[in-house]
């Protein structure tokens, strides 16, 4: 028996398949939940797995509203290996982990190399809580679980499972 948790165990799953299907060079991951502190917590558990081997790993936490200035502030000058952020440089092979609300929405879509959407569901038999307009919208529009590489079930964060979704 191992004495890996569940979320260990997840966690390294997802570094895996990252580095099996988002190629080389520096790579950019986004960790997108309506929870936005399920988001950062999931991230920062993500960003220690792809460390473990010594990966440059940089991470952020982005505003709901932070649009398209993540594409000029983060992302361009983190792939081409120019100061970002803080004034960080990512050496080849390095990995940002950037987690927040709306990550799957139009405007930053597209500036994933590999992204996780994180569900969460009140327990069977709770009443389930009304959605406010903005959130409603962003199911609709963006489909996130359609969009994201990676859908996991992250009701219980100490045990969260991967959902293989059928989009047949």
């Amino acid at each position: 028996m191992s004495s890996e948790n569940p979320v260990e165990t997840l966690q390294r799953s997802l570094r895996d398949l990252m580095r099996q299907n988002a190629g080389s060079g520096r790579v950019v991951v986004g960790i997108d939940a309506l929870d936005a502190e399920s988001a950062t917590a999931f991230a920062d558990a993500f960003a220690a797995a792809v460390g473990e081997d010594g990966t440059a790993v940089f991470r952020v936490t982005l505003a709901d509203d932070a649009g398209g200035d993540v594409r000029e502030d983060l992302v361009a000058p983190f792939r081409a290996g120019e100061p970002f952020g803080e004034g960080d440089v990512a050496p080849a092979g390095a990995v940002l982990v950037l987690d927040g609300r709306f990550l799957h929405a139009a405007v930053l879509r597209g500036l994933w190399n590999f992204s996780v959407w994180l569900e969460s569901h009140p327990p069977i038999g709770a009443p389930r809580p009304e959605l406010p307009d903005g959130e409603k919208t962003y199911l609709r529009t963006a489909r996130p679980k359609a969009a994201a590489s990676v859908i996991v079930e992250n009701s219980d964060p100490a045990h969260p499972v991967q959902v293989f979704g059928d989009f047949c």
